[in-house]
This record gives C-alpha cells, sequence and structure tokens, in this order.
C-alpha cells in the first residue's frame, strides 16, 4: 500500500468525517490564580500584649511559607592511630564517619492567628511551630510574609487603613 504524504492524508481524513472542517477551535483562557496570600478584614483587632493596647493588633491570615533544602552533611570520622605493643595492637582515637542529615525543600500554605507590632513593624505567626527549624518564626519584619506586610500597611497608625 503506497504511503500518502501527510497533507493528503489529513485531507481524505476531513472527507471521510463530514462536519469537522468546521468545528470551531478551543480558545485558550487565561484564568487567574487567587493570591495564596490574604487576611480576614472582620478579624483585624486591636489586643492588649506587654500591657499596651494601642500597639499591637491580631489577625487571622493565609500565607506561604517556603523553605530551602538543607544538604545532608558526611563527617569523615578519624581514623584514629595503630598502637602495637608486645603482640597487641589496637586503634586509639577512633571516630567512626557519620551521616547527617538534611531536609529537602517544601512549602506549606495554612491560616495563621497573627500579632502584629505595628510600632516595630514585626509579626508573630501563632502555630508556625511545625515549620522545620532552618526557617524563621517568632517575631521578624513585616517585610518577611507579604499577609503581615498588607496589614501592616493598611491597619497601623500612619497608614490610611487605620481605625
Amino acid at each position: 500500500m503506497p504511503r500518502l504524504p501527510l497533507m493528503t492524508a489529513a485531507a481524505a481524513l476531513l472527507q471521510v468525517l463530514p462536519g469537522l472542517e468546521g468545528a470551531a477551535m478551543a480558545e485558550m483562557v487565561a484564568v487567574p490564580l487567587p493570591s495564596p496570600y490574604s487576611y480576614d478584614d472582620a478579624s483585624v483587632r486591636p489586643i492588649v500584649l506587654s500591657g499596651r493596647r494601642d500597639r499591637y493588633l491580631e489577625f487571622v491570615g493565609h500565607t506561604v511559607i517556603e523553605w530551602p533544602s538543607i544538604p545532608a552533611r558526611l563527617n569523615q570520622g578519624n581514623p584514629g592511630t595503630v598502637r602495637c605493643e608486645r603482640n597487641r595492637c589496637w586503634r586509639d582515637g577512633y571516630v567512626a564517619p557519620s551521616l547527617t542529615g538534611g531536609t529537602p525543600a517544601g512549602s506549606t500554605r495554612s491560616f495563621f492567628t497573627y500579632h502584629l507590632d505595628c510600632q516595630d513593624r514585626t509579626f508573630d505567626r501563632l502555630g508556625d511551630v511545625r515549620i522545620p527549624r532552618s526557617v524563621p518564626k517568632g517575631w521578624q519584619p513585616v517585610t518577611n510574609d507579604p499577609t503581615a506586610l498588607a496589614v501592616a500597611n493598611r491597619f497601623c497608625p500612619g497608614h490610611a487603613g487605620w481605625h
């Protein structure tokens, strides 16, 4: 059986399947992804910390926390020294090689309760203890988290959204 050129085969297929030549081509539609950083407006409220009510806010926010991988580390150990005395030998100072495990890269998307210090422009994400040790926790600058930064810019004194 002779082989048909590709264009001839396509034309033959269109003749066999009537109606396909007028079929509409699927249109590519760009669907924007929602931001993974958000906060609940209704949850933003002043709180008392360190005896101060005019400085701190609490709110519920959603964020993404990413961390890099930490490669495993090989400790070479120490072969020690072989010592011999009267037909008896032993190894002195030997330390076996060991491997210190690393951590894989990762991320988590979750809701957290935040405490925000408007004066220092720092925040504490409550409940982020599940995140690996290599990720900063506790009070840190609002620039480390887009959710904390957005709330600080909108609700802290000196900014348009302060109530």
